[in-house]
């Protein structure tokens, strides 16, 4: 069983990495300006405000919720092939809003499958870590592919080639969901869609919670400067200068990191507890972002750009513990969708229009960036969050 749900994470952050990791550079190919980019990328946060919802009915009412990964992800294949032909911005705009409309909802959905099948928290540790190794792995495997056309074919852009290949792995995966994925029966997800009113109520209710949701919200704001322009910075010819075969491995190196990371986390929440591991997380990332700024020495950058794996597990598993002891019993369900709402939607779009404004903003004569000014904003806006941690919020006693 471990086995079938490590390969579900695995398959599952191939897909959304091929997709991901390549699509910046290749917008910057057909001439894209920041915001269109970051417009494009903001498919993600406009499909995460509703598609799930629509997705859990289907899970809690009609069909078992392998099937609906499966029928979702053999949806996502045509409309990834689609989007590789597209070289105008609405038609690709519109081909990744479709994807992520149908690809959202099953990343919630694959924990429903994996919580109903191994209940064991401590080892569903161990099997969610498989999807990282997935997108380290297609991370790779996109490194060396660029590789070899640069050698083959160096005259082609081959940078969209990651929608092909994400297509083919969706195509993969929703064979292997409703082929060999184990049978997760309807009324096995959240039930209740409105929840997230609830936690709005706390907000008004409780200090310490408002605190940690505008932390939240500020270093949700800061992500995209990274997943939007982090593999344009780094194989920009007029700046870092790396290959983009190079560009896409040193990227990885974030979530290498990671898995040690996780490793540790437990042991560095019950030491130090949920407040210095947020804080943890948020300096992490605000140094990263600084190294970006500096730009120099090469070393220096690579290795700073390790700092996102302990920056991203360290906050985001750090807030929903956080969640977790601040707020009531009875209303954490609704706290938690509340955490999800302000970081993959509100404060995710925030955040691709910021990074997309900042990119235009900051661009020089001839096609160049000053990747100091960019890199300045989210650095700024990291160690923002780390003063209103120390300076306003307190660890508290779990309510009950």
């Amino acid at each position: 069983m471990a086995v079938r749900l490590s390969v579900m994470y695995f398959l599952q952050f191939a897909v959304f990495g091929a997709q991901t990791i390549l699509l910046a550079g290749h917008m910057r190919e057909l001439g894209f300006d920041g915001a269109q980019i970051s417009w494009v990328y903001a498919t993600g946060a406009l499909a995460a405000l509703v598609s799930p919802v629509i997705a859990g009915w289907l899970a809690d009412h009609f069909l078992p919720t392998q099937y609906i990964m499966g029928l979702c992800y053999l949806a996502c294949a045509p409309v990834l092939w689609w989007a590789y032909g597209q070289t105008s911005f609405l038609s690709l705009w519109a081909a990744v809003l479709l994807f992520q409309f149908v690809h959202v909802p099953t990343m919630g959905l694959s924990n429903v499958v994996a919580l109903f099948h191994q209940p064991d928290s401590q080892r569903i540790g161990f099997v969610r870590a498989w999807g990282t190794v997935g997108w380290v792995a297609i991370s790779w495997a996109l490194s060396l592919h660029l590789h070899f056309w640069d050698a083959w074919e160096p005259l082609r852009n081959h940078l969209g080639d990651g929608l092909l290949i994400s297509a083919a792995l969706a195509l993969l995966m929703g064979l292997f969901c409703l082929t060999l994925l184990p049978h997760t029966p309807p009324g096995q997800s959240i039930r209740r869609p409105l929840a997230i009113l609830d936690g709005f109520r706390l907000l008004a209710e409780s200090r310490p919670f408002l605190i940690l949701f505008a932390v939240s919200f500020v270093v949700a704001m800061m992500r995209p400067f990274f997943y939007n322009l982090g593999f344009l910075f780094f194989s920009d010819p007029h700046g870092f200068g790396l290959t983009s075969s190079l560009s896409t491995a040193v990227m990885s190196l974030g979530q290498i990191v990671e898995i040690g990371a996780m490793l540790v986390l437990a042991a560095c929440l019950r030491v130090f507890g949920w407040r210095w591991t947020i804080l943890v997380g948020a300096a992490a990332l605000g140094l990263r972002f600084g190294a970006f700024a500096v730009g120099e020495p090469v070393w220096f950058v690579i290795g700073a750009q390790s700092l996102h794996g302990v920056g991203f597990t360290f906050f985001s598993i750090g807030s929903v513990v956080a969640v977790e002891s601040l707020a009531p019993r009875q209303r954490r369900a609704s706290a938690q969708s509340l955490l999800v709402f302000v970081n993959s939607g509100l404060g995710a779009l925030a955040g691709h229009w910021l990074t997309g404004s900042a990119y235009d903003r900051y661009e020089l004569p001839g096609g160049a960036h000053d990747w100091q000014g960019i890199f300045l904003v989210p650095a700024c806006g990291c160690f923002l969050a780390c003063a209103l941690i120390v300076i306003l919020l307190r660890d508290h006693k779990r309510p009950v």
